[in-house]
């Protein structure tokens, strides 16, 4: 039996363990880790079981990244400890940083369900998420979090960390910016904000930022790197390169980055130093699917059956992020279809086309068909756009533009890269030129009918246009402008540039359409990720097309893949003819031609002409039904 006195005694101890526990979390709070820990130890000399020593220790060596000290530590006090939310918090922090993603979330739910209003928990949870992959989720909790404790810097960046994963880039932009007024020293946000910048294509506020980002830390490998990919997403190429290295020349064993550097080569047209980068990337990061997707995508094999099983295992994993699993669905796919696996390669497509199809909806992206007929039967409508005298004195007299139209996937990169080979013309890729006209063009002229619109204004506009076009091509009579979408905007063009030609590419819609189903866009074309939809979206073109080819009073050829495939110099020396311009062999070798190119293709047009893709959809027919079907009921050619 304990006496009182032993008692009193036994108190006097405990009360003086809580002193000294008490003055080493004084230290604590203001940084001193060193003097906390000798205290907390301290305490622990005298009762190694004493649960607020072992919890707050375990949180020192959490924050001197001894993480697995700091789990052994705080799960020494957990079950002494399960009514404090901080301790489940200090637990879920360190088995994130250990990886431990599943356990942390869990030690995050369990300090939230004792205490709902814990808003440090919610931005950690969300951090965890994020790391998941889990953006939907993460996002939930991030807003938590920001109810919670809105001038926490960290709930802002994990809020727009969940956009991005989402895909949401312009709500992105807000909570970054106001983790920079909070925090506005930190390197990291200054990166990250560039690089949603980029992704709206406002590139020079991007540069600006990574340059700051940079100043911050010019140590930080992944600083420079996300720069580069700005400079690359903005087609700069020659600026993109060196900063890759760069950041390589900072850390080497920097995966992403030769990726990213690989990316830039095989833009460039030096295949071969970019397959080397690649391969680079892939030995530092074998289970990175972009990379396989990168490898896939220029024209490689696998490696062995343990590369496709690899690439299996993260398609399947829901533990994985979302983007992981997808890019390593298109690159299975890729690769099992190179192999004649096509049943196994169609599987992989669709499960890939379904998870980022699920993504972009619940972003709130989604295809519509109905109100893409309706648009398409807006333009057929413009009748008097097309036939009266109202275009007329709107724009440019200049022959310089060339805009190669259709379908993606039709052969349009081929187009270019043909007409590119000739020393008179220019290929200067996808402009967004056009659709920025129009939308000028529009809000300047609000609330006016078409045929009182501002004839100056759309001259100046179409006139600036033709210079830059003209200033990019270095004095080339010809510029190609090669974006598919301008298909819809060919009544705008006809008025603004009526002296300029027009090259609608055709495919084999089952060709098109499969192809585009294959292929991750790196942004838009919502239709491509259901087989039906492609369908739809290339019926409506054809439809378009022929209205246009019909009414509109401009030089128009049309090239039709599978003649350019068969009869190579015929269909060749026709585009060239349209062009206005003299026969020049070096078309033919257009695979040789070294220019960049930042497409889909950039692969493919610099490989000698084949016929592997003709009637590439009949391999798939067994799984085609959706889009026969389709096809089928609207256009009697696929009955």
């Amino acid at each position: 039996m304990t006496s009182p006195t032993d008692r009193q005694i036994n108190a006097r101890q405990r009360a003086g363990l809580m002193r000294t526990v008490r003055a080493g979390f004084a230290h604590h709070r203001v940084g001193r880790l060193g003097d906390a820990e000798v205290l907390y130890r301290k305490a622990l000399a005298k009762d190694p079981a004493h649960a607020d020593a072992l919890h707050l220790l375990g949180v020192v060596a959490y924050q001197y990244g001894k993480t697995g000290e700091a789990i052994r530590l705080i799960e020494r006090a957990l079950p002494h400890l399960q009514s404090l939310p901080d301790a489940h918090l200090n637990h879920g922090n360190a088995l994130r940083q250990a990886g431990r993603l599943a356990d942390a979330i869990t030690s995050y739910r369990r300090a939230l369900a004792l205490e709902p209003k814990y808003g440090l928990a919610h931005s950690n949870l969300a951090h965890a998420l994020n790391e998941q992959g889990d953006y939907k989720n993460a996002l939930t909790s991030a807003k938590h979090a920001l109810e919670l404790i809105p001038e926490f810097f960290g709930a802002h960046i994990n809020c727009a960390i969940a956009l991005i994963g989402l895909e949401r880039f312009e709500e992105a932009e807000s909570p970054l910016r106001r983790a920079l007024n909070l925090a506005p020293a930190r390197a990291e946000t200054h990166r990250d904000l560039g690089l949603v910048l980029a992704k709206l294509r406002r590139f020079d506020e991007a540069v600006t930022y990574h340059e700051r980002g940079i100043s911050l830390d010019p140590g930080d490998a992944s600083q420079h790197c996300a720069l580069a990919s700005t400079l690359h997403l903005a087609e700069d190429l020659v600026a993109s390169e060196p900063r890759f290295r760069r950041a390589l020349s900072l850390d080497p064993d920097r995966a992403m980055a030769w990726r990213g550097l690989g990316e830039v080569l095989r833009a460039s047209g030096d295949i071969d130093e970019a397959l080397w980068c690649f391969r680079r990337a892939l030995e530092l990061a074998p289970s990175l699917p972009e990379i396989n997707r990168s490898l896939a995508t220029t024209g490689q094999h696998p490696a062995d059956e343990i590369h496709l099983q690899r690439l299996e295992a993260t398609l399947a994993n829901p533990g994985r992020p979302r983007s992981e699993r997808v890019s390593a669905g298109f690159a299975l796919g890729t690769l099992l279809d190179r192999l004649d696996r096509y049943d196994e390669a169609f599987a992989c497509f669709t499960r890939a086309n379904t998870l980022y199809r699920e993504q972009l909806a619940y972003s709130g992206e989604r295809f519509d068909p109905v109100r893409l007929r309706a648009q398409v039967d807006d333009l057929v409508a413009i009748d008097k756009l097309t036939q009266s005298s109202a275009p007329e004195g709107w724009g440019s007299a200049s022959e310089v533009p060339v805009f190669v139209v259709g379908m993606p996937r039709s052969g349009t990169s081929l187009v270019e890269q043909i007409t590119a080979s000739h020393p008179h013309v220019f290929g200067a890729g996808e402009r967004r030129e056009v659709c920025a006209i129009f939308n000028a063009l529009a809000a300047h002229n609000r609330s006016r009918s078409i045929e009182k619109w501002d004839r100056a204004f759309a001259r100046q506009l179409a006139e600036g246009y033709a210079a830059r076009l003209g200033a990019l091509g270095n004095g080339a009579t010809r510029v190609i402008d090669k974006m598919p979408d301008n298909v819809f905007a060919l009544w705008v063009i006809a008025a603004l540039f009526p002296s300029a030609r027009v090259v609608y590419c055709c495919r084999d819609l089952r060709d098109a359409c499969l192809s585009c189903y294959f292929h991750w866009f790196a942004e838009g074309h919502l239709y491509s990720y259901d087989l039906a939809d492609c369908g739809r979206r290339a019926l409506e073109v054809e439809r378009l097309m022929a209205h246009w080819l019909r009414e509109l009073p401009l030089r128009m050829l049309v090239v039709e893949y599978e003649a350019l495939i068969a009869d190579l110099e015929h269909e060749s020396r026709r585009l060239i003819e349209f062009l206005g311009l003299d026969w020049e062999p070096a078309c033919l070798d257009f695979h040789r031609t070294r220019r960049p190119v930042f497409t889909a293709s950039s692969w493919q047009v610099r490989q000698p002409v084949h016929n592997r893709s003709v009637g590439r959809w009949q391999r798939y027919k067994r799984h085609l039904a959706p889009l026969l079907q389709v096809l089928a009921e609207g256009n009697s050619e696929f009955s």
